[in-house]
């Protein structure tokens, strides 16, 4: 299912009038540098094709970022071993001068890239063909300076290709070299051996070796192979235990690899990778899901002109405002595949295949984010998104500290419309609990207790059949003991603010773990000592509201302790409280507190 998918796509993209898509026995290379060749095979000169563009940084701001070149190319072989097979007409500096890390193995690269080019353009009546030739005869192993040229460029490793002076197009883009090159695939090809295709179902070559993934850093992972001897079943060896045509294994191959280079396919997720694709053209549909997967704030489309950059910003608003893509003139019935990926070394792990509508997709998305959406201060994201809440999971922030198995059990979740995962869950709480006694302004934070409130809710509502328990704002109608004594914190942390000013250790950052673990013990001395807080902190006026607070308590009074779930209540109701207090008020608001701070002072009553 997940290669014919693949397959269809590739086809798809092949087919179109403008298409730009490698043909098989091709493949999209990233390339460092051209070198440029007269007729008799000398060195003329030595191009840079490293582009520098512009990109966003983690902290957001501009930079410059050296990125090489991508053009079509002939197919590279897979490596591996100490005798890798060459490359044809786009190869390293190791294997075109012979520089390697010991002599056996420069000698062994050099005299192989001379063989390959030789044995498919010695017979080749053209002067591209005659001009590789001549190059590969003159020569130096172990050098690359030439007089008079600059070749500083060839010291970035990069893959290299070769341009003959005068012209505008690559050696390798000759039509009488590109047919001897399809002929030597060609003669390849009938040494396969014959199968049935799992994937079209035909009887052709079978593919040995699957071709690699890009993206993945300096591993080079396949989706299909076999590579010990514990695999070999019925005597069949490598790919003949999973037999895919050359044709499908070089075209699903090929669209995976154009998948992971396009941001508008591809959310990277911290070592995971999210690919997406419709069935048939619908760029405003794929661009709206990695709007809605990155939180509304993906960068605008360089290929779009800004009139379909504000029309996609639109769309992306209304999507987030719930409403359906039928009513933004989108196509709700267009089918989508989404596909998750990780690297394991040699072979990829796919982590998950969904297939949907781009209704059903939105759906569950518009869900997720109206789950986790919770009031928040403006620089905090209101739509944060998937990579930003795995980042608030892990150690320091750190991108390598996110926990393998919330990737893909949170996009699971989220694709599903099932409860989020009780791991991420305990997660954010022990996240809140380390960071708090550092500083418990960036431990609680908008998008861990946005996650925190969408658990809770999916678990009340998917699990309990119940009606959702939190939400958006503070709710003075939740009388659940956990989410008060939150709220009571929150106005403790208040009135020893408006007491003390700034204190180098806060309420909420000594003992709000000791407050989530006993509240029993904690809460009756923290209301003892706020009695000389409460007299300045009549503009809010804490005593009263706590007062009012403390009427919903139990009689029993506090609990000895609170369990996970009751953990998250806690902390959903102090930041609602929180957020409530440094919200502005109107004039009515303000006219009632100072009628209730009045009314307080005349009546005063002690809190405990």
């Amino acid at each position: 299912m997940i290669l014919q998918a693949l397959c269809g796509y590739y086809d798809r993209l092949a087919e179109a009038s403008d298409s730009k898509v490698a043909q098989p026995g091709y493949e999209l290379n990233t390339v460092a540098c051209c070198i440029v060749l007269d007729k008799e095979g000398n060195v003329c000169d030595v191009i840079d094709m490293i582009d520098e563009i512009e990109v966003t940084g983690i902290k957001g701001k501009k930079e410059k970022k050296r990125q090489p070149r991508r053009i079509i190319t002939p197919q590279q072989p897979k490596r591996a071993g100490s005798r890798p097979e060459p490359a044809f007409l786009c190869e390293n500096a190791n294997f075109i001068f012979g520089i390697y890390k010991d002599r056996a193995g420069a000698d062994y690269r050099f005299a192989a890239s001379r063989d390959i080019h030789e044995k498919i353009l010695m017979d080749i009546d053209d002067e591209g063909a005659q001009a590789i030739l001549a190059f590969y005869n003159v020569r130096k192993q172990g050098s690359y300076q030439y007089e008079g040229v600059n070749t500083s460029y060839l010291d970035d490793g990069g893959n290299i290709v070769f341009l003959l002076d005068g012209e505008l197009d690559f050696i390798h883009n000759r039509p009488k070299i590109q047919a001897a090159w399809n002929r030597y695939l060609a003669q390849r090809s009938t040494e396969a051996s014959i199968g049935q295709c799992l994937v079209t179902g035909e009887v052709l070559p079978i593919a040995r070796i699957h071709g690699n993934l890009g993206g993945f850093g300096q591993d080079k992972p396949t989706v299909v192979g076999f590579n010990q001897d514990s695999f070999v079943s019925y005597r069949k060896e490598k790919g003949e235990n999973a037999p895919v045509s050359e044709t499908a294994a070089f075209k699903y191959v090929t669209a995976l690899n154009m998948l992971i280079s396009d941001r508008n396919h591809c959310v990277h997720m911290h070592g995971d990778k999210l690919l997406f694709w419709a069935e048939r053209e619908a760029p405003l549909e794929e661009q709206a899901i990695v709007g809605l997967m990155e939180g509304g704030t993906s960068q605008p489309d360089k290929m779009l002109d800004e009139v379909r950059n504000r029309e996609l910003a639109s769309i992306l608003d209304s999507l987030y405002k719930g409403k359906s893509p039928g009513e933004l003139g989108l196509d709700p019935h267009v089918k989508f595949y989404l596909l998750g990926l990780a690297a394991n070394k040699t072979r990829v792990v796919i982590r998950y295949f969904y297939v949907n509508t781009f209704d059903q997709l939105v759906t569950h998305l518009q869900l997720h984010q109206q789950d986790i959406h919770i009031v928040g201060p403006a620089w905090e994201p209101e739509h944060p998104s998937v990579n930003k809440i795995l980042i608030e999971t892990a150690v320091l922030h750190k991108s390598e500290n996110v926990p393998t198995p919330h990737r893909s059990a949170l996009i699971r979740s989220i694709l599903s419309g099932g409860v989020y995962p009780n791991s991420l869950y305990m997660a954010m709480l022990g996240r809140i609990r380390a960071e708090a006694a550092a500083n418990a302004k960036t431990a609680i934070n908008r998008t861990r207790i946005g996650v925190i409130k969408g658990y809770l809710n999916r678990i009340s509502r998917l699990l309990n059949n119940k009606e959702e328990l939190m939400t958006v704002a503070l709710n003075k109608d939740e009388k659940s003991i956990s989410y008060l004594l939150g709220r009571i914190f929150a106005l403790l942390e208040k009135a020893q603010s408006d007491a003390l000013g700034n204190v180098n250790a806060s309420v909420v950052d000594k003992y709000l773990n000791a407050a989530l673990a006993s509240p029993q013990q904690v809460f009756p001395s923290l209301l003892l000592n706020a009695e000389k807080h409460f007299s300045k902190s009549k503009k809010y006026n804490i005593k009263m509201r706590i007062r009012e607070i403390m009427e919903d308590v139990p009689s029993d009074g506090y609990p000895k302790t609170l369990n996970t779930e009751d953990q998250g209540k806690f902390l959903v109701g102090y930041y609602h409280q929180q957020q409530d207090i440094y919200t502005k008020k109107d004039k009515l608001d303000l006219k009632q507190d100072e009628g209730i701070s009045k009314n307080s002072d005349e009546n005063h009553e002690e809190v405990i």
